[in-house]
């Protein structure tokens, strides 16, 4: 009796353990199964806000580019001069051919411009040219190339790659007159820092292509200068902006202002990679551990949800902040301003601040990208510190900020002053900290700052606004802040 009793015992030890073996099996499949669903799709999200920032990031890079040749004839003087017109004495254009060089040379400053000239119908050039640009039309004909290159698109300007075969720049022509192109282009490495990979996706592959489905840029050097794999192109069918996933890629696409896409290839496995060796780990210690698996099942599926939840929040905090500062980044701070902007609340006066570092990039060229990524910690904190909560505050990209405020004061004057005590505190902690620590770079800040009025729909007005004051600042002599005098309009 006792030894059938054992036996009995055995066998539902036996068939109890088989029991959890086989549920655990099955929940660790099935949840695993869903964790993968559930990862991709997050994945994806994740994938598409960094596009997004990304292909924010180029606007505002071509943007910037475009800003610097409109701003060069910002005076009638230089924008009619014509060397060919011999009604002009010599000294005269002489004088006006130094203006511009000088306006060239000023906005050059901040920015790596492998080209920045104005080329003139009869072959004349003011301004900077690379080796590669002057090795290619030595005999002339510069003009006559890039008009035909502005003729054949029926546009004032445009963007272009692979010139005569170059894929180590990207140039932008514009038209000003029916005698003068404006020619800038940059080096294609200098867009290395716009593209910032997720850490979750370190595998991902990016790629800033044209119209013609030509790779401009890639975080796989190899590939700049070819075409998108067909296979991409195949899968994306047209779609500008958007993602394609399939049982082994995810592929998202976001068009920018000038017509180029980001594009960026993920393979599953790399999204899902955890999991899967969660899953092998699993079943070799359920095999290995049959009497105590229910525990650990418990234990595991636990850990899987607070596991779950942690990347969910950490996707949602990488889709909203900047991973270097910890502020707002460009996207997330547009959506809150332009939410304020758009509820009015009543009784307040809303203004927006965008700082711009002067003389930043000689920290990077002197000290490294290392140091350059300090200081803008180290910015980012003095912000935090001045402002504190009552401000909403974002980096915009590159060493450029914004802090959006909502103050209980309804005259717009008393506000004006009230801003102004807390830059002027700004400025003041920096020159205490930053400023003293690189005095040798001259490093200083600009800022410009405009109210929300009435009139204002959206945020892009305001930011317009002051970004113009902040360039007013840059153009005057650098470590300027200049207010919206628009007028007194309550929002």
């Amino acid at each position: 009796m006792g030894n059938e009793f054992k036996k009995i015992q055995l066998r539902s030890i036996i068939l109890f353990a088989s029991l959890i073996l086989g549920i655990t099996l099955y929940i660790i499949v099935l949840l695993t199964g869903r964790s993968n669903i559930f990862m991709q799709e997050n994945a994806a999200s994740l994938v598409s806000a960094s596009n997004r920032q990304m292909e924010l990031n180029i606007d505002s890079y071509l943007s910037k580019v475009e800003k610097a040749s409109a701003l060069l004839f910002s005076d009638s003087t230089s924008y009619t001069y014509d060397p060919s017109d011999d009604s002009v004495d010599d000294y005269t254009k002489l004088q006006i051919a130094n203006q511009i060089n000088n306006n060239i040379t000023d906005l050059s400053l901040l920015d790596n411009y492998a080209d920045f000239a104005v080329i003139y119908s009869n072959d004349q050039v003011i301004g900077s040219l690379s080796k590669a640009t002057k090795s290619t039309y030595v005999n002339g004909g510069m003009y006559k190339a890039f008009s035909e290159i502005l003729d054949e698109g029926n546009n004032s300007d445009a963007w272009v790659f692979g010139l005569n075969g170059d894929t180590a720049h990207i140039y932008y022509f514009e038209r000003y007159n029916s005698y003068a192109i404006i020619l800038i282009s940059f080096y294609s490495r200098e867009l290395k820092g716009v593209f910032q990979i997720p850490e979750q996706l370190d595998g991902m592959e990016v790629s800033l292509v044209n119209n013609d489905n030509r790779i401009l840029y890639s975080n796989k050097d190899e590939k700049i200068g070819s075409n998108l794999p067909e296979s991409t192109i195949s899968l994306l069918n047209n779609l500008r902006n958007g993602s394609v996933m399939t049982n082994t890629l995810l592929i998202t696409s976001d068009e920018c202002s000038n017509g180029w896409r980001v594009v960026c290839t993920v393979p599953a496995s790399l999204i899902i990679q955890d999991n899967t060796r969660f899953m092998e780990v699993t079943i070799i210690v359920i095999l290995a551990f049959v009497a105590v698996i229910l525990i650990f099942g418990v234990v595991v599926t636990k850990r899987m949800n607070v596991t779950a939840n942690h990347y969910v929040d950490s996707l949602e905090d990488e889709a909203q902040h900047d991973r270097m500062t910890g502020l707002y980044n460009r996207e997330e701070f547009h959506l809150i301003a332009d939410a304020f902007i758009k509820e009015k609340p009543a009784g307040k006066t809303m203004s927006f601040s965008i700082f711009d570092m002067d003389h930043f990039k000689s920290i990077n060229d002197q000290h490294g990208h290392l140091e350059g990524d300090e200081v803008l910690r180290r910015f980012s904190k003095l912000l935090s510190d001045t402002f504190g909560s009552e401000f909403i505050l974002g980096r915009l990209g590159g060493d450029e900020f914004g802090v959006f405020g909502c103050i209980d004061i309804l005259d717009e004057t008393r506000a004006i002053t009230e801003l102004k005590k807390y830059i002027a505190a700004l400025r003041n902690s920096f020159d205490k900290s930053l400023a003293k620590d690189y005095s040798v770079d001259s490093l200083s800040f600009c800022s410009g700052t405009a109210i929300v009025h009435k009139s204002d729909l959206n945020f892009t007005d305001v930011f317009n606004r002051a970004d113009t004051l902040l360039y007013l600042g840059k153009r005057n002599g650098k470590s300027q802040d200049h207010f919206d005098d628009k007028g007194s309009e309550n929002p």
